[in-house]
């Protein structure tokens, strides 16, 4: 699975939660820039990915966000952190009916002003998936062509691994 490819099925897990109403790609400060953001939100930055050369796997590295606006006395700041952990976990876990894997994550419960008053949670998550990598393929009589080209194609010709 291409990162492109996990980046849509992280999104469309997360939109298919009812607490969330919007995604914001990339940077959760883009937040700032929404005045009339849609709470509950979920953000997504991207870490450092890992691929390792005998493996057919590889790490994709995220950090996940869970934001919704507080109340003027923030008397919902408790809740909306509970909620965050559970969104952002239900969102996790859903990802591996697609394919997608993590065995660890850890959250972290924050108040942020971003365009409004926030709190929310994010989580440090690795995400493994596999990969789709071509291998090279080498063939013994690579350029060289009989007078009949029909006896070149019908010969069958094996990659060398």
């Amino acid at each position: 699975m291409t990162l492109k490819e996990t980046i849509m099925t992280i999104e469309a897990v997360a939109l298919n939660q009812p607490s969330v109403n919007m995604v914001v790609r990339n940077d959760i400060f883009r937040l700032n820039a929404t005045q009339d953001a849609r709470y509950g939100v979920f953000g997504w930055t991207q870490q450092q990915h890992i691929e390792e050369m005998d493996t057919d796997i590889i790490t994709y590295n995220f950090t996940f966000f869970y934001v919704d606006r507080l109340t003027e006395d923030k008397g919902n700041e408790v809740e909306i952190q509970s909620v965050g952990i559970s969104t952002l976990s239900n969102i996790i876990r859903a990802l591996q009916e697609k394919g997608i894997y993590a065995d660890l994550w850890q959250y972290q419960t924050f108040n942020q002003r971003f365009h409004d008053e926030c709190a929310g949670v994010y989580a440090n998550v690795a995400l493994q998936v596999n990969t789709n990598f071509v291998c090279e393929e080498e063939f013994s009589d690579a350029g060289s062509f009989n007078s009949d080209y029909n006896d070149d194609f019908r010969t069958t010709k094996k990659p060398i691994f």
